[in-house]
């Protein structure tokens, strides 16, 4: 009965079906709700009200990330605290674009339609990659966990930009498992980069995730003679190339605003600076450093330093980064153990470290037992490989800046995968065409 049941299952129109009404009765409903939400949230991010400023000016000028002060165009960069540019241009681009008057609670709705638009394309994947239940699990569970987090800040946006950089490196692994078409891989291969560069433009962080698991994801590949395309190394070359350069997505976009514009380039750093948040992360916990995580904190030291300095420039970060490396020279151990225990928290959040051991050892059973049917690999190899790099990278966040789960949420997606790749595995278990034998 069982095994009737799976292999109905198993035909495609039938798993259509299923996912065009999963998408109806769960993601829709949830999109309007997260869409509604925005109108009961109250201001609390300062960027904000410099990214309204600007689409207000985009409006009438039709000029975006810019600010319009005393009659002239200057970069958004010169008042907004070194954001990513994503959130900012796209609501300078539709007040442009439509006349329309833009106000704060738009960058939640901003945030809900880069979560469903990575929610959607992310389970559009799965399906190409043959995995079912868990296009399903994604188009069902993930509306939920994006509908756990509103605020009129950019960061509940970023569950949809880690489904859109997680989409190149499944499609470069994935797609060779489950489909023989050049055209299907290569489509998937140009998606993803797309989403890379979108991802690199919203959350360069997490932009530099996908970009490092692309890379292994290519590595993979060419080592394993997954990509089975002729003059593999050469493509191999050229999509790494591609995946790289997406990291100059937003100087790009910044340097052709200047350009068109003719408008100088900000004096301030116009992305987000590694080196600030690296040093005031070694006060998210107790230290013996006297450091707090603080943005002020921050400031303050470098006033200290040198106070003609001008905030967010290049030689701010400049002495944050020499600050921290003096730390790190004179104080190695006690450096580890901060970071040492904010791993520690990190782990102990959504009770990942129980998760993560209780997936491992399932999955390395579970695969045992399909090794003795199958012997290749799978498209489910392919995302819980993945999903594990991305896991491993949000960790890795947590333990180098913070661990709070403001950052930490969309790891909730790649938990999610990893679970439901067990679930494909036991599917899979269960179609096999000859019953499994145990050694006596």
């Amino acid at each position: 009965m069982l095994r009737a049941a799976v292999a109905l299952m198993n035909q495609r129109y039938v798993q259509a079906i299923v996912l065009l009404l999963t998408l109806l009765v769960f993601s829709i409903p949830n999109f309007v709700s997260s869409l509604n939400m925005a109108g009961k949230l109250e201001p609390a991010w300062s960027s904000a009200a410099i990214w309204v400023k600007s689409a207000e000016c985009a409006r009438t000028t039709k000029a975006v990330l810019v600010l319009c002060r005393e009659g002239r165009l200057v970069p958004i960069a010169d008042v907004s605290a070194g954001d990513d540019p994503g959130p900012a241009l796209v609501l300078s681009a539709y007040a442009a674009l439509t006349g329309a008057v833009v106000v704060e609670n738009d960058v939640s709705r901003v945030n809900s339609i880069l979560n469903y638009i990575g929610i959607g394309a992310l389970a559009v994947l799965l399906f190409s990659l043959r995995l079912p239940f868990l296009a399903f699990l994604v188009l069902s569970v993930g509306p939920q966990i994006a509908n756990q987090f509103h605020s009129l800040t950019p960061h509940p946006g970023h569950l949809g930009v880690a489904c859109l950089v997680s989409l190149l490196p499944l499609a470069i692994v994935g797609i060779p498992l489950a489909s023989s078409s050049r055209r299907l891989f290569w489509l998937w291969v140009i998606i993803g980069v797309v989403g890379l560069a979108i991802g690199m433009v919203f959350r360069e962080a997490i932009g530099l995730m996908g970009v490092l698991a692309s890379l292994l994801a290519l590595g993979t590949s060419f080592s394993c003679g997954i990509m089975k395309l002729r003059y593999p190394a050469l493509l191999c070359i050229a999509i790494a190339c591609g995946t790289v350069l997406t990291i100059w997505t937003p100087y790009a976009i910044l340097r052709a605003r200047d350009a068109v514009l003719d408008i100088a380039p900000s004096e301030r750093m116009e992305q987000h600076g590694v080196w600030h948040n690296l040093y005031i992360g070694l006060g998210v916990i107790e230290n013996p450093f006297g450091i707090v995580w603080n943005d002020e904190y921050g400031v303050a030291t470098v006033k200290k330093i040198s106070p003609t300095t001008k905030y967010l420039s290049a030689e701010y970060y400049a002495i944050l980064r020499d600050e921290y490396f003096q730390i790190v020279r004179h104080h190695p151990l006690q450096v580890v153990a901060v970071y040492l225990n904010k791993l520690i928290i990190a782990l102990k959040t959504y009770t990942m470290w129980l998760q993560l051991v209780a997936v491992a050892v399932i999955f390395a059973w579970l695969r045992v037992l399909l090794r003795r049917l199958s012997p290749g690999w799978m498209p489910a190899d392919a995302v819980f490989a993945v999903s594990a790099v991305f896991s491993a990278t949000f960790l890795g966040q947590a333990f180098l800046f913070n661990y709070v789960e403001l950052y930490l949420f969309p790891i909730k997606l790649f938990l999610l995968l990893l679970w439901g790749v067990l679930v494909e595995l036991l599917l899979a278990l269960a179609t096999a065409p000859t019953p499994l034998r145990y050694p006596k």
